[in-house]
């Protein structure tokens, strides 16, 4: 299989669950509930995600095929990697229906990040 395509179907597979995770987050805040183990679950599945993708990079890299990608690429991937943490950070581990909003919007922004980050790579 083309390592290229690859690359863009976990890319694909990025953008896909960030978007979804994000509206159930949309779901949960809306509904009144905070964060609970079944989120917590999901959100850590983000950033393993980011990292899949990174080795996957890593390795086009390797077979000389990272020539035609601007550096701004790398940018977009570390923040889909860095973002859960970050967030986590940010809201110091809490739980409450705020920190429900802010995770979501992270999610959707981070789904952002992916669509930005497809236009710089090979995709765009």
């Amino acid at each position: 299989m083309n390592p290229i395509i690859l690359h863009t179907g976990i890319a694909n597979m990025v953008l896909l669950y960030n978007t979804l995770v994000g509206l159930w987050g949309l779901i949960r805040f809306f509904r009144g509930q905070g964060i609970d183990s079944s989120y917590w679950g999901a959100m850590a599945l983000g950033p393993i995600l980011g990292l899949v993708q990174l080795g996957m990079g890593l390795w086009l890299i390797s077979l000389g095929l990272g020539v035609n990608v601007r550096f701004v690429h790398y940018l977009y991937g570390a923040l889909v990697i860095i973002s859960v943490p970050a967030t986590f950070a940010f809201t110091r581990g809490r739980d409450d229906r705020g920190a429900m909003l802010t995770y979501a919007g992270m999610f959707l922004l981070v789904a952002g990040f992916g669509i930005r980050g497809y236009t710089t790579g090979y995709g765009g």
